[in-house]
């Protein structure tokens, strides 16, 4: 398991002073080692169960523990996936460099930790440092704007994680450990429900901010609209560092839900996060931005699922995770194309594309029929797992926010057809064929999600929970009344919608941003207060 961690950060290391075109190729080569590194860990965990790492001694405030189960496994062969089509795509760039996969590659060792890590200190560490890393990514291309923001980025990273620094600290003065998996056991054995009440606080208030839950998602426009951003960069964000955040707001929910009764405030805080996300998106005209918002969105769907209570809904939110990352990366990575070709981000100049761009337009309405749950598809045996498992008005919260991803993509998918307003400037080179490449091949891997969904869902989860593939009368009647939906809301909202689009595209500033937090963080303690068993 270390060297799923460590090897792409001393790979990276490795190839930064070998010349470009050798690296390319090493590179590719330790991602096609790491794949089958993971593959055969899968096979042994689902042969002998659970596998532990403990490094650096017995001593509790010393030792890193790394566990592997099906699920964090599935999640770093995904990571691998991801930062292979990354590294691919990002080759045919002028702006490739030594430096790039570096930075990508010590970014790929540290999310691997992400999911393996079981120490709530070392999660911390792995937090902050894939941040940094973060950072220097969006910054890449350096320029004014991408400076300012990167700043206001750290910073307001850094206070977040300051509150999940917190919550480690009262972790350990509650129970003397920092393994999350003993803590979870030491909670389910009776421990003191009020002590728990601000750790749960304080670490989800860190993670909060990096999963993008209402109202701390201030940092969407400046890093996904960030014009230095690499795309690729835009899309690992998305598909593994958001992925990450709601990994372990999974577990600490696991954790925590014993002691606190969290249901009915994490479906109020996963539907003001679906509900925001989708009305920011339908505010944008940039198209990274409402690709990001979206993301926003979708974890709010995560989130209602989580919060259902039953092993089914907290599947089809962990079985989602996978199916959004794959499409959300699909749509980053073809939007990246379509930008270039036509040398504007925003959506009203963007007409046309299934004419111009066939290939790209056919693999971003695979996605956008994904995203949108359509039948046969990865994300609709997800969702309908959350649905299956919600029950309530927690069922009702995930229609709602569904509802809501219907409207953005019907708006995202006007680009595909029809004619500019202005003709599309000319592109300054053409599209790079392993572009395409890497577009159509993560295009037949989020396909094969699908299709494979009750294969996945019982590698991931385990035989009690399994996701059903299928087309029926009710599924297709359900899916088209939500489009049709859709449609006469969109229409019939449009008008107002214009008229407070300029409110809806302002952002918080640094200060309201730090205040948005400690408010966050007190509404959070005082529900885990209520909820106390």
């Amino acid at each position: 398991m270390v060297a799923l961690v460590l090897a792409p950060v001393l790979l990276g290391v490795a190839l930064y002073k070998l010349p470009l075109a050798a690296a390319r190729v090493l590179a590719l080569l330790g991602q096609a080692g790491l794949g089958a590194a993971t593959v055969a860990l899968l096979a042994r965990t689902a042969r002998d169960g659970e596998l532990v790492d403990v490094l650096g001694g017995t001593q509790r405030l010393l030792h890193v523990t790394l566990r592997a189960d099906a699920a964090a496994l599935t999640f770093v062969l995904l990571s691998v996936v991801l930062f292979s089509a990354a590294i691919v795509y990002v080759l045919g760039e002028r702006y490739a460099s030594t430096t790039l996969l570096l930075l990508l590659l010590a970014l790929q060792g540290l999310t691997a930790g992400l999911f393996l890590a079981d120490d709530i200190f070392t999660l911390f560490v792995l937090f902050e440092v894939a941040t940094l890393v973060g950072i220097l990514l969006v910054m890449f291309r350096v320029e004014r704007r991408s400076v300012y923001d990167g700043l206001f980025y750290l910073t307001i990273q850094i206070v977040a994680m300051l509150f999940f620094l917190f919550g480690v600290a009262y972790l350990y003065r509650a129970f003397g450990v920092l393994d999350v998996t003993e803590i979870g056991r030491l909670v389910a054995t009776g421990a003191d429900p009020h002590a728990l009440v601000l750790p749960f606080a304080f670490l989800l208030t860190g993670l909060a901010l990096k999963a993008g839950f209402f109202p701390l998602f201030s940092y969407v426009p400046r890093a996904y609209g960030n014009p230095g951003a690499p795309t690729v960069v835009l899309m690992l964000m998305s598909g593994v560092l958001a992925t990450g955040a709601m990994f372990w707001v999974a577990r600490l929910v696991a954790v925590f839900v014993p002691a606190l009764d969290l249901r009915g405030f994490l479906v109020a805080l996963g539907l003001l996060t679906g509900v925001a996300g989708a009305v920011k998106a339908l505010a944008q005209q940039d198209v990274r931005l409402i690709l990001a918002y979206s993301t926003v969105s979708q974890a709010g769907l995560v989130t209602i699922g989580l919060a259902a209570g039953t092993a089914t809904a907290t599947g089809g939110g962990l079985l989602h995770l996978v199916n959004h990352a794959l499409l959300k990366s699909v749509l980053f990575l073809a939007a990246g194309v379509v930008v270039r070709t036509y040398g504007t981000a925003k959506l009203a100049e963007l007409r046309g594309v299934a004419r111009r761009l066939p290939w790209v337009a056919g693999a971003s309405m695979v996605a956008v029929l994904g995203m949108v749950g359509a039948p046969l598809t990865g994300a609709a045996a997800s969702k309908d797992l959350i649905l299956l498992g919600a029950t309530g008005w927690a069922e009702v919260a995930a229609w709602v926010v569904n509802a809501g991803t219907m409207l953005v993509f019907l708006k995202y998918g006007a680009m595909f057809f029809g004619t500019p307003a202005t003709p599309a400037a000319a592109p300054r080179r053409g599209v790079d064929p392993t572009q395409r490449v890497v577009v159509l091949a993560l295009t037949a891997v989020a396909l094969a999600a699908g299709v494979l969904a009750p294969q996945l869902s019982t590698l991931m989860l385990g035989p009690d929970v399994v996701a059903a593939v299928g087309v029926s009368a009710t599924k297709v009647g359900v899916f088209a009344l939500l489009a049709v939906g859709a449609y006469l809301l969109r229409r019939a909202t449009l008008p107002y919608a214009r008229q407070a689009r300029g409110l809806l595209l302002t952002s918080l500033s640094l200060p309201q941003s730090v205040v948005a937090l400690t408010v966050f963080f007190g509404v959070t303690a005082l529900a885990g207060t209520v909820a106390v068993r």
